[in-house]
């Protein structure tokens, strides 16, 4: 006679990252496309120093028409992911637009994107083999014990990493902790990060989600 009528595994508290993959030969055209813009915009590169990681433009892409189109992709996966997370509001527009170039020994450390609810990056050239972003587990209390494991899984890990490929855009929460190891090629790594906030935060998003009882 079985003791156990039942037993089941119930994921709870998920954290969704979405992967959007662009038909190969668009991404071919508009990576070439913004690859130029990039380069026109920031200029010949000097070698890190003074502490630097990698080199950045300003958070203003979304503003100059040159980035128009990838802007309109961003937006319209920003969207899909209201949509998959069943949001009444839906209307997310990119507030920061940036492109990151790593050169050879460049990363991104860790960090978040604080005021805006979702954010994500796009990869526009990625050398052979050095295109990873590396996820952090936002559940502190989860790495106050770390038994030793037989096997990385979903489960026992606190890092989940990502492969990076050209015409790859990635859409996630803005608070999710997230790093870029090393390139350790001789070529420049070159992506576009960017935040989405809702468009009438202050109109739609920010009332007390609460009505108050009044007495009979």
């Amino acid at each position: 006679m079985t003791t156990i009528r039942n037993s089941v595994t119930q994921q709870i508290f998920a954290t969704p990252v979405w992967i959007v993959d662009l038909a190969p030969e668009y991404a071919a055209g508009l990576n070439a496309r913004l690859v130029a813009a990039i380069e026109a915009l920031m200029g010949p590169l000097p070698p890190l120093g003074g502490g630097r990681t990698n080199w950045q433009t300003d958070p203003n892409l979304h503003r100059l028409p040159q980035f128009e189109e990838v802007v309109r992709l961003f937006e319209e996966a920003g969207r899909a992911a209201a949509e998959y997370l069943k949001l009444k509001s839906r209307d997310l527009v990119v507030t920061g637009c940036w492109a990151n170039v790593n050169p050879p020994g460049g990363h991104n450390p860790s960090h978040s994107h604080p005021n805006n609810y979702l954010s994500g990056v796009y990869y526009v050239s990625i050398p052979e083999g050095e295109g990873r972003i590396a996820f952090e587990d936002p559940r502190i209390q989860a790495q106050v014990m770390m038994p030793p494991v037989a096997e990385l899984t979903p489960y026992n890990g606190n890092i989940v990493t990502f492969e990076a490929t050209p015409g790859r855009l990635l859409v996630f929460p803005a608070w999710l902790g997230h790093s870029v190891p090393t390139n350790r090629s001789p070529h420049n790594r070159i992506s576009i990060s960017f935040n989405l906030m809702f468009r009438n935060y202050a109109e739609e998003l920010s009332a007390p989600l609460w009505k108050g009882a009044t007495s009979a």
